[in-house]
């Protein structure tokens, strides 16, 4: 199941405006996994300069395209987003959760049967971040996350100062600095939620989820975020009118996945695809936020 060399690197039309990337690997926290990644710079950096990087933590279908002819390539929003934050000048990271345990994808798990779970994830993350901060040409203090879907969910687990192992991690000698920002798009929070006063952000946070989301549960993100106030928190939410799961998708329609049976009404599927109007507006809020939390200090 491991990708050769070829395929980590083998772009096509449709992601010819990336440069290439540095193939990388990085022991997680979790055992003895060793995690892939892909490390992109923008070309228009200086080869000195050390940059703020994005932590980029895909959905439940993996990094990689679903496509037959784009196998070994990011899928088309991975690659529409990290064009993006490219352009504002930010290093970026893919830490491959899956392939190093044998599997592409577990958008098709059934409750109950054996999967990878965001919590699992978690130390993933937490290993990206410890590899990014020490590398020479990234500014450790500058690091955030940027998640989507089961993606969104490793974030909130990754970023909860209240989980032990989390906080050991950066209280540990030598550890990297605080996070400084985290994004999550339309993640599953009823885990955050059912841990009450154990779950808290640490960094300032924005969530952004389709008011008609029926995969990812958009009322119990709006209780998370409230909680999470009341508790000093700070925790931004944009819900947006009208839009599904997978709303920033750069193109397509919206479609009803049948198989998934872990969506809000088990067993009767899910819908996903692209909302122009709010993928346009959660990609400047998302831009600004960064902006506003990586800036140089």
């Amino acid at each position: 199941m491991r990708r050769s060399v070829a395929a980590l690197v083998a772009w096509s039309a449709a992601a010819a405006a990336l440069p290439p990337p540095a193939q990388v690997t990085f022991p997680s926290l979790d055992k003895d996994v060793a995690v892939n990644a892909l490390y992109f710079r923008p070309p228009q950096a200086a080869a000195d300069a050390r940059l703020p990087l994005v932590v980029a933590v895909h959905g439940c279908g993996g990094m990689w395209s679903a496509s037959p002819s784009r196998r070994g390539e990011l899928s088309e929003r991975s690659i529409a987003w990290t064009e993006q934050l490219l352009a504002d000048g930010y290093a970026v990271l893919w830490p491959d959760s899956f392939t190093p345990r044998g599997r592409r994808s577990v958008c098709l798990v059934k409750r109950g049967e054996p999967t990878i779970t965001p919590v699992t994830r978690r130390l993933d993350v937490l290993g990206a971040v410890a590899f990014a901060a020490a590398q020479p040409g990234v500014d450790g203090s500058r690091i955030g996350l940027l998640g989507w879907s089961h993606g969104g969910s490793a974030t909130l687990a990754a970023i909860n100062g209240k989980d032990a192992e989390v906080a050991r991690f950066f209280a540990a000698p030598g550890a990297p600095p605080a996070l400084r920002a985290a994004v999550a798009f339309y993640p599953g929070c009823g885990v955050s939620l059912r841990m009450g006063d154990r779950w808290l952000p640490t960094p300032p946070l924005a969530i952004h989820i389709g008011a008609l989301d029926d995969w990812s549960n958009p009322q119990l993100c709006v209780k998370l975020v409230d909680s999470a106030r009341a508790r000093g928190a700070d925790v931004a939410l944009a819900v947006y009118p009208g839009a599904y799961h997978d709303f920033d998708v750069p193109r397509g329609t919206v479609k009803m996945w049948k198989d998934v049976t872990s969506g809000m009404h088990p067993d009767q599927g899910v819908h996903l695809g692209p909302d122009p109007a709010a993928r346009a507006a959660a990609v400047a809020a998302v831009r600004d936020f960064l902006r506003e939390k990586l800036e140089e200090r």
